[in-house]
């Protein structure tokens, strides 16, 4: 684990528009029957290259209005595009007349990780069967709720689980429930997590690595925790306190907000990973020090 910086990219985010206006709503099919509509975003001008599946987090892909996508999540997919990826956004939520889930609490939830690691798994086998898709170069990609949905659609253990997929890049993930389960990695992974993370602790995650490592000892998974950061740390919100999320360390609440340099480190780490597993193109960015790493 180490921790670096890197700032955020303005091309980046002077593309915003771009990937929402190019979107194209698809529906795929799945063998339970669930219609799960995903919001397809080819890179520009097009052709054969690498994709990535991106899984939202427990508010949805969309802001409050329900019609406007979350900042989020334009933000990387122009980021995704310009590194040369085509990107599918599944709307989980959306596609089941639901919205945000983030104030139920865990046990009360009607649209759970099991039942979205169906889509994932459903939105990878869509993307290889694509032309314009190379199958050998799948990325799932996921924060928070989504996050813990990749990770578990890409556990080995069970006999079910995501193929075609060449790494997965979780943005603060929840770990306690596969630390119940058999877990089995077998692609390379990158996990960004938040030291104060007061929704879902890094702590639980780093013990799902170190149990990986131990069943697993050439377990390719990196891992990155950044200081003085919270749930969200790659938001441009600032940190605020929700004293309606009841499923975190504490009952009182939870913290979510952004860190600049957390956030912009993350980005970094996310470019190489992109760049060295699959294949695509690596953005020139400045250097940063090195910090030495944790593991």
């Amino acid at each position: 684990m180490s921790r670096r910086l890197l700032p955020v990219s303005l091309a980046a985010a002077l593309a915003l528009a771009a990937p929402i206006a190019s979107a194209e709503r698809v529906r795929i099919s799945e063998s339970d029957g669930t219609a799960l509509v995903g919001h397809w975003m080819p890179r520009p001008g097009g052709g054969s290259g690498p994709a990535v599946v991106a899984l939202h987090g427990c508010s949805g892909l969309f802001d409050r209005t329900g019609t406007t996508f979350d900042p989020r999540y334009p933000d990387y997919v122009a980021r995704l595009h310009q590194a040369g990826f085509h990107v599918l956004l599944p709307d989980s939520f959306g596609s089941r007349g639901s919205g945000s889930i983030c104030t139920v609490p865990s046990d009360k939830r009607s649209i759970t990780v099991e039942m979205r690691r169906g889509d994932a798994m459903a939105a990878v086998d869509w993307l290889a069967s694509r032309p314009d898709v190379d199958p050998r170069r799948i990325v799932m990609l996921g924060w928070s709720h989504g996050a813990t949905t990749a990770l578990s659609a890409l556990n080995a253990a069970r006999p079910a689980h995501a193929r075609n997929v060449v790494a997965a890049v979780v943005f603060y993930p929840g770990c306690s429930t596969l630390l119940k389960e058999p877990f089995e990695l077998r692609v390379p992974t990158l996990m960004l997590l938040g030291e104060k993370d007061d929704w879902t602790p890094p702590e639980l995650c780093s013990r799902l690595v170190e149990r990986t490592w131990q069943a697993q000892p050439s377990a390719e998974v990196e891992v990155h925790v950044y200081a003085d950061s919270h749930h969200g740390f790659d938001s441009t919100r600032p940190v605020r306190f929700w004293p309606d999320v009841r499923s975190g360390v504490k009952r009182e609440g939870v913290h979510t907000g952004g860190n600049p340099a957390a956030h912009a480190a993350a980005l970094r780490e996310l470019d190489a990973f992109l760049a060295a597993r699959a294949g695509a193109e690596r953005r020139a960015s400045s250097a940063s020090p090195d910090v030495p790493p944790i593991r």
